[in-house]
């Protein structure tokens, strides 16, 4: 069975991938927790920070790397208070909210949208070699967002 390694140790995130592509037979890992740099996310796009992770982790571990980064979008919504890349990132906060804190804000946000908007999430994904080769797409997901906080969330990744 061929193995995929994806540049993440988000659970929810690995969770995801492994799902999307179980058809696939793969062995499907993430990240090992030894002696990896910190990617700093720094891209203006989505596809721009998987790009830098998976190429970063193929470099340093010698094999091919699977990553995924992901931006939020919202109908109506003016651009300067569209999430894009900075899904975790709350407005007037420098920390990093908890599932709970993010849910909530949103919640909030769509609320003052009128309790239902449309949207989408860009999933971009980048596929990298040790010696720099990449492959990348983008999926865009198209969504219905609404106020009301559902009763399951997946930890690590709660707007899902």
């Amino acid at each position: 069975m061929q193995q995929i390694i994806v540049g993440t140790k988000n659970k929810a995130k690995l969770a995801q991938i492994k799902g999307a592509l179980a058809s696939l037979q793969l062995n499907i890992i993430g990240l090992p927790d030894d002696n990896l740099p910190d990617v700093k996310e720094d891209g203006k796009t989505a596809q721009e920070n998987a790009k830098k992770k998976a190429l970063a982790y193929a470099g340093v571990l010698g094999h091919p790397v699977l990553s995924m980064d992901n931006a939020l979008y919202f109908e109506n919504l003016p651009d300067e208070k569209q999430p894009g890349i900075n899904v975790r990132r709350i407005e007037g906060r420098s920390d990093r909210p908890t599932d709970t804190e993010l849910l909530n804000y949103y919640s909030e946000l769509i609320k003052g949208l009128g309790d239902k908007v449309n949207g989408h999430w860009d999933f971009a994904i980048c596929f990298a070699y040790p010696d720099g080769k990449i492959h990348e797409t983008t999926i865009v997901s198209p969504r219905i967002f609404t106020s009301k906080i559902s009763s399951k969330t997946i930890e690590g990744y709660p707007l899902e």
